[in-house]
């Protein structure tokens, strides 16, 4: 056997330019250790090892690209080739700042604040109480299926229900929550911010999640926040000033076009985009000290970034990586242990391979593929005739892509609040079921549950209705005697 992973390399996780000792167990009596540096390829004789090959070269950069040259071939990530492989076929390896070793292997809980459980009923908005999208919001009672009203519909969960919950999610086996956005907005997502330095008072201000913080650093338990960084809420007074006076330095913090339209998140044009190209946006997101990145480090563990794979200048992700690096720095630059990790949708390889975030959710990695598999239909409903076999290829690939340090701090899941619950996916097989989160906490990463999948929380809509949010938010069935 010929096997090379993350506790082969010591120390695992290097400053830039440390010396660092690459491990490789095989059978093989020699080898060298190939890297590439300034475009070339360097070679390293490799000494025996007690359970085969070894070498010892710094880290000059990062990414660290490297293979392995044996007698019967070159091992890279993706295992042994006749040939050289190319170099997104060599192992990667980065050296800080990288993931909080506290973030390898820790089970997630997602919730969706306005619908896990609701503590203080007085906070609750009332019905009719204002206007989104120009209709009245509407107050649903807790027992209600969501609908497609979706964004103006409050159940009227808050900080405070979390916070009672905390010792039925630590008997779950939960290590760290991540909370869908808690700052003020008009809508029950949140995602569209109108204030990144207040908490909601409907979600129970400051205090609840000041309360909720310190009820989870007394369990050892951590807290991770969203990051809506890609773009504001049209509400948010920095965009009404851009909106409404061409000439206020605000206007530079978005992308207008000339025929008076601008840049939003998807077309929606009740979230305009930010453009990171703006010194201004650059200050109160990123480098200034009330940077909601940095401010909200006091009373919390960490970011999941909102549609990362989007954030960047001119209306578009141009420089998309400077960004992502930028923002996470900043986040551990106030919090040396914080955990960044983005919502990349797609193939995230490349953006962590270029040393920005800590990881991603691994949709394109396992949730996709995965759910595939075992339910016949793809993320939009397309019939698909995957084998076990091929959706393991699948899982394999991008396991073996990713940098080594990232591998076991990948947000694992199978359910969220933007695609199709599993259980739902499944048609209500709870083997299936049962199946795919036994893969889940199995495989390499950190597994999170999304918010009532523990108890087959489902949707309420037809199966041939196929979609997620809004039914895939539908509210926790508390029975107390959980």
């Amino acid at each position: 056997m010929t096997y090379h992973d993350l506790e082969h390399v010591h120390p695992p996780f290097p400053e830039l330019g440390e010396e660092v000792v690459f491990f490789l167990e095989t059978e093989a009596r020699e080898g060298v250790l190939l890297y590439e540096r300034d475009g070339e390829l360097q070679k390293k004789p490799m000494a025996p090892w007690e359970r085969g090959l070894k070498a010892r070269v710094p880290v000059h950069a990062s990414p660290f690209r490297y293979c392995f040259r044996l007698p019967q071939g070159y091992l890279g990530s993706h295992g042994l080739e006749k040939t050289l492989p190319r170099y997104d076929r060599f192992f990667h390896l980065l050296a800080r700042p990288l993931p909080p070793e506290w973030a390898l292997g820790t089970v997630f809980y997602q919730i969706f604040p306005d619908r896990f459980r609701q503590g203080r009923p007085e906070l609750a908005p009332k019905e009719g109480a204002w206007l989104y999208g120009g209709r009245p919001i509407r107050k649903k009672a807790w027992h209600e299926p969501p609908g497609e009203d979706g964004a103006r519909e409050f159940y009227g969960g808050d900080l405070f229900g979390v916070l009672e919950a905390l010792p039925y999610l630590e008997a779950l086996g939960v290590e760290a929550l991540y909370l869908t956005p808690i700052f003020q907005s008009p809508s029950s997502h949140r995602y569209d911010t109108k204030d990144y330095l207040r908490v909601d008072p409907h979600l129970g201000g400051e205090e609840a999640l000041r309360a909720l913080y310190e009820a989870l650093e007394a369990r050892g338990m951590k807290l991770i926040l969203d990051g809506v960084f890609n773009h504001v809420g049209a509400t948010h007074p920095w965009f009404q000033k851009a909106l409404k006076d061409p000439s206020s330095p605000e206007r530079e913090m978005f992308t207008f076009y000339p025929d008076g339209s601008y840049a939003s998140f998807w077309g929606v044009k009740h979230m305009p985009k930010l453009d990171y190209a703006s010194a201004l946006t650059q200050e109160r997101f990123v480098f200034g000290k009330e940077a909601p990145v940095r401010y909200w480090m006091r009373l919390a563990h960490g970011w999941r970034l909102d549609v990362a794979h989007s954030i960047g200048e001119g209306g578009t992700n141009r420089k998309n990586a400077r960004w992502l690096r930028a923002l996470a720095r900043a986040a551990k630059e106030e919090r040396e242990d914080a955990l960044v990790f983005g919502e990349l949708s797609y193939d995230t390889v490349p953006t962590l391979r270029a040393h920005t975030l800590d990881g991603a959710m691994h949709y394109a990695g396992f949730a996709h593929p995965v759910m595939e598999w075992l339910s016949g239909r793809d993320l939009y409903g397309n019939p698909v005739a995957l084998e076990a076999e091929e959706a393991w290829r699948a899982l394999f690939d991008h396991y073996a892509a990713l940098p080594l340090q990232l591998r076991h701090a990948m947000y694992t899941l199978l359910s969220s609040h933007d695609i199709p619950r599993a259980l739902w996916r499944l048609r209500g097989d709870k083997e299936r079921f049962k199946t795919a989160y036994a893969l889940l906490f199995a495989f390499p990463g950190s597994p999170a549950v999304y918010y009532g999948d523990e108890v087959g929380l489902s949707q309420p809509n037809p199966y041939e209705v196929w979609r997620g949010d809004p039914y895939c938010r539908a509210p926790f069935p508390w029975d107390e005697a959980l």
